[in-house]
């Protein structure tokens, strides 16, 4: 309980850490190792239970020092930047404030199955108190490793807290008023996150980025690595965040919630003629087209059969090491220790090598895990979707101008805000498509 209390007496020392001359950095370094025990205490249930108790995240949520997000460095696209040697940039040091919150809450949500409704409750409440931070990540074009970082952490935590009925779990009295400021804000988190696929769900420019440069030496490839595994980590979160939404909203197949329009026009972009060029981003405000789902599908699938012959070459190479020639070794030395690699022992290079298959086949481990679920979860939107456009859905042009203009109306309003109210109608808001849409997709659905 005293160290929970704690974090809300070192915000002041914290936010004085944000400076671009910082004092010195102890402070930092004693919050950092006081969120790692809460951390531990929070990966068994009855830990997270207790802190649950003290309200840590509470305290989290009091704490001003997440929401002084130094603005991005132009230099760090694409985590190139070298880092500074001595003192970390405002930015990082901020990372290093944020990170270990964002990995508590995600650890509590995990742990805390007993008593997970309570637990999303004050996560929620700690993302709304943050929400302008929140939202600013989410928005972020930066593709270094600390911003793909942020993402994949703040994604999987809102795919577990921002979900319906969430709100009755706030620790707060709600009147009408408020009520339609945290559905806004739940709103805007959900599209915002949904808007990621089209930036991370095969988008031409990160493909292009996963893949370039492949003579990087050092750090930099494990840093690719890293890099390769945010980008699928956040898929995934932001594709178990739209079935846990269809799965909890929608009671029947007949009225289901569609969160993506009977639009292919993504896949059939991004496949056409022009490869090449860049698909459009989607306005976060504009629900995204069933295209999207198509895509990412499709380039999950070719991603697993990569990782997996990938993980099949890299198994046998650590099972045959000293049979490999002198210049892959090398190479696989290099990726560990990238200078005085010529001044070892045989002996010693096969160590490295070894140590570098190793990472690599756990890391494709990983990949093949992220793109298995991706793939069953596309799979499983794309069938509830096609089979309510296809068999169930009443086109809106079918019928008379005042009720079609009245639901054109409730869709604007819903697009505005989801809500967590399971008594308000979604079906109508969120689920209609004209006779020409509906026609259209399945035109495009022969060719996809």
């Amino acid at each position: 309980k005293v160290l929970v209390d704690s974090l809300v007496e070192d915000d002041h020392t914290l936010q004085s850490l944000l400076t671009p001359q910082p004092p010195l950095l102890k402070a930092l370094y004693t919050y950092e190792s006081k969120m790692a025990f809460l951390t531990r205490v929070a990966k068994i249930q009855q830990g997270a239970l207790e802190l649950l108790r003290s309200g840590v995240i509470v305290r989290l949520a009091q704490c001003q020092v997440y929401d002084m997000r130094p603005e991005m460095d132009p230099q760090s696209m694409f985590g190139m930047r070298d880092p500074p040697v001595f003192i970390p940039a405002p930015v990082d040091r901020y990372r290093q404030i944020l990170l270990p919150a964002l990995r508590l809450c995600q650890v509590i949500l995990t742990s805390s199955t007993a008593q997970h409704l309570q637990a999303a409750g004050q996560v929620l409440q700690f993302l709304i108190s943050h929400s302008d931070t929140i939202q600013a990540i989410l928005r972020c074009q930066d593709v270094s490793a600390g911003s793909l970082q942020e993402l994949a952490l703040l994604t999987g935590i809102i795919s577990k807290a921002a979900l319906p009925g969430i709100l009755n779990e706030l620790d707060v009295d709600v009147n009408e008023g408020s009520l339609m400021e945290l559905q806004g804000h739940i709103g805007r988190f959900q599209r915002q996150c949904l808007g990621l696929l089209s930036r991370f769900g095969g988008s031409d420019r990160l493909r292009q980025f996963k893949f370039q440069d492949d003579n990087v030496e050092g750090d930099r490839v494990s840093k690719k690595d890293e890099l390769e595994l945010a980008m699928q980590q956040i898929c995934a979160n932001v594709m178990e965040y739209c079935q846990s939404l269809m799965l909890q909203i929608s009671p029947t197949f007949q009225h289901a919630v569609c969160l993506f329009t009977p639009s292919l026009s993504e896949t059939i972009n991004r496949d056409g003629p022009r490869q090449d060029t860049q698909a459009p981003v989607i306005p976060y405000w504009r629900l995204p087209g069933l295209g999207i789902i198509v895509y990412l599908l499709k380039q999950s699938a070719n991603d697993f059969f990569s990782y997996y012959d990938s993980h099949r070459r890299s198994v046998n190479k650590l099972q045959n090491v000293e049979q490999l020639p002198p210049d892959e070794i090398k190479e696989l030395c290099q990726s560990v220790m990238p200078v005085g690699v010529e001044k070892i022992s045989t002996a010693q290079k096969y160590v490295l090598a070894r140590r570098r298959l190793v990472k690599l086949i756990n890391n494709r481990a990983k990949l093949l895990s992220l793109c298995s679920f991706i793939i069953e979860t596309c799979l499983f939107i794309l069938w509830r979707h096609l089979e309510y456009y296809l068999l169930h859905c009443t086109p809106t042009d079918s019928q008379d101008s005042l009720f079609a203009s009245r639901t054109l109306f409730k869709s604007r309003r819903l697009q505005d805000s989801f809500t967590s109210e399971t008594n308000l109608d979604f079906r109508s808001g969120l689920t209609g498509g004209s006779q020409h849409d509906i026609d259209q997709l399945q035109a495009d659905a022969i060719n996809a």
